[in-house]
């Protein structure tokens, strides 16, 4: 029961914390002779300090470092722009001494950003792409005109679908509200079997640009669907089987995972080994939490404890509304 509150809370806190899964940035590299060209994206309103904002060139040359192996001898800002809400995009050019063969990018961002902002990179040097994501635990990567291996491809997305999940408030808010409602050990495999098809589909369509819906639009549906599972539990009314409610909601939860995938560019020869490993990953997660969630609720619901349902229905659905106002209406 203690576990099953702590994890209620830390949903509810950290997602009235956040509107989004996770905080991110983004920078796209381009190596040519001595000259390094950057397009670096982020968030202004996620800078802890609101005064950063007012020089955001000053807070990339304190937190974003590019080194081959010396520190370049010109840093220029070529652009800046305003893009669509908040964000702030920045072209600076590096120039190095000598041509760049192996290049150095250190990200300290999230020292600045809300806790658990991912970095993520994406480098064209000597023709080969490359790709990174950096964080508090990985703070810096070194590239070189060879290839990532396959296996490093590999752990590297599996580890970023498992970080997704368990930053994906909104995602974890959706399976509890399912997982509280739940009798039975085969409509549970009938539930997350189906979600798991469902979002696997989407995330393919959408990470290989076949079909692709507005950022705001998918954040703001998949409020909708935590708030409709969660009027559903407090009502016990079913418009249909559960598993094809999770089967249609999970397609739009697809398309909610693809963001980050979509994010990176990544390069077409490695793009389907990332999405294998980043929904491998997903799935590890998503199995993660109900493991350790469903025996908790099963136990609390055979010890007689006939609140848990609409508890826990109210506190997701109060946060499905929050998240539907913030991403449906932003600023």
């Amino acid at each position: 029961m203690r576990i099953l509150a702590i994890c209620l809370g830390w949903i509810f806190v950290t997602g009235l914390a956040s509107a989004h899964d996770v905080s991110r940035s983004d920078s796209k590299v381009v190596v040519q002779g001595k000259e390094v060209r950057v397009t670096l994206t982020l968030n202004a309103k996620e800078l802890q300090n609101p005064a950063m904002a007012s020089d955001i060139f000053a807070v990339v040359q304190r937190h974003y470092f590019v080194a081959s192996p010396a520190a370049p001898i010109r840093t220029t800002v070529e652009k800046y722009s305003v893009l669509a809400g908040s964000l702030v995009q920045l072209q600076i050019l590096y120039v190095f001494e000598q041509d760049v063969t192996t290049l150095n990018v250190k990200s300290t961002l999230y020292e600045v950003m809300p806790a658990g902002h991912q970095h993520m990179m994406n480098l064209r040097l000597n023709g080969t792409l490359h790709e990174a994501i950096l964080d508090s635990r990985t703070q810096d990567a070194t590239f070189t005109g060879v290839k990532a291996t396959n296996w490093q491809t590999f752990r590297r997305f599996v580890r970023l679908g498992v970080e997704h999940i368990f930053t994906g408030y909104d995602h974890l808010a959706f399976l509890l509200g399912l997982l509280v409602a739940t009798a039975t050990i085969g409509s549970l495999v009938k539930i997350v079997t189906s979600f798991t098809i469902a979002h696997s589909i989407t995330l393919a369509l959408a990470t290989f640009s076949v079909i692709l819906l507005p950022s705001r639009l998918t954040e703001s549906l998949i409020a909708l669907s935590i708030l409709y599972v969660a009027i559903e539990n407090l009502l016990n009314f079913r418009a249909m089987k559960r598993y094809y409610i999770t089967f249609l909601f999970g397609l739009i939860h697809g398309f909610g995972f693809s963001s980050v995938l979509r994010e990176m560019d990544l390069p077409r020869s490695s793009l389907a080994l990332s999405l294998f490993s980043f929904n491998l990953g997903v799935e590890i997660g998503q199995i993660t939490f109900v493991l350790l969630i469903f025996p908790l609720v099963q136990d609390l619901v055979k010890s007689g404890w006939t609140r848990l349902k609409p508890a826990v229905s109210i506190g997701i659905g109060c946060l499905a509304v929050y998240w539907f106002v913030q991403r449906a209406f932003p600023g």
